[in-house]
């Protein structure tokens, strides 16, 4: 059987031909060539963002090392204010050697102290509510503005994460030891106010009792009384001023006084100064 090509029939073998050799040089010639310049660029573009963002920085330094060391001063200062973090017994020492020294009775004494910092706002019509306030708005805002430039920058290929771009998988290196963010929160560092909560029940004159609170009140460091209450409780005193714990009905020298009784609830203040 014999068979034979028309000339309509070379031609489309032809064109056919060409046509494949010009997809092969291209898809194995010049796209990868492409892919690799497009890839150059981006990284290009990225190491332009970071050079801008440290150029910034640079022209800051000394207005944030200004700033660093304003604050470090006033949080020392601040500080200063507060108790050491205590655990109970020091606690219990502290506010029983008051009532000591006050020649009063400790008839009770219950201490909380949460591991979490306290929430507490200061009173509502003070000035220092409207600056934590304001704190508060300023964090939410920072935080916001943090998650903003994190999106832009998963967009642009900072933050070194895997995307998927036209079926394409490709990576981005980022040098961890650059500071993209300018993040300058000091780790380690614990600012946090812890309050430890205190119930006390305490007897005694009243003027001795008066002069408890007075010296909480006065003290030099963060008391916050919550809450207090008067009672009365009876006790038999001898005549020398000794009180007797056990009850005795018939003693000639021992007689029964009423004295005051103090509820006290306070908070402690406590900061970490290390």
């Amino acid at each position: 059987m014999k068979s034979s090509l028309t000339n309509r029939d070379k031609s489309l073998l032809l064109f056919l031909f060409l046509f494949v050799v010009i997809v092969g040089i291209g898809y194995w010639g010049i796209y990868p060539q492409v892919k690799a310049f497009i890839k150059l660029e981006n990284k290009i573009t990225n190491e332009e963002v970071k050079k801008s963002v440290n150029e910034q920085k640079v022209a800051n330094l000394g207005f944030v090392e200004a700033q660093c060391e304003e604050y470090e001063q006033s949080m020392a200062v601040n500080k200063e204010k507060f108790f050491d973090r205590m655990t109970e017994a020091d606690i219990d020492l502290l506010l029983t050697g008051k009532a000591i020294k006050n020649k009063l009775e400790s008839f009770s004494l219950n201490i909380d102290i949460p591991d979490t910092p306290s929430q507490r706002k200061a009173y509502i019509y003070s000035e220092l509510l409207s600056k934590q306030l304001e704190w508060e708005s300023q964090e939410k805002a920072s935080e916001k503005a943090l998650t903003e430039t994190e999106e832009e920058d998963d967009l642009l290929g900072l933050t070194g994460k895997t995307k998927k771009k036209d079926d394409e998988e490709e990576t981005v290196v980022v040098d961890e030891t650059i500071d993209v963010f300018g993040d300058t929160d000091a780790v380690g560092v614990n600012n946090d106010i812890y309050a430890a909560k205190v119930t006390m029940v305490l007897g005694g004159d009243k003027k001795n009792l008066e002069a408890f609170l007075e010296e909480l009140m006065n003290s030099d460091k963060e008391i916050l009384i919550t809450s207090f209450a008067w009672s009365k409780y009876r006790v038999q005193r001898t005549k020398d001023g000794v009180i007797l714990e056990d009850l005795q009905n018939t003693v000639d020298n021992v007689e029964v006084v009423e004295l005051d009784a103090l509820t006290v609830t306070m908070e402690l203040y406590m900061c970490d100064k290390d």
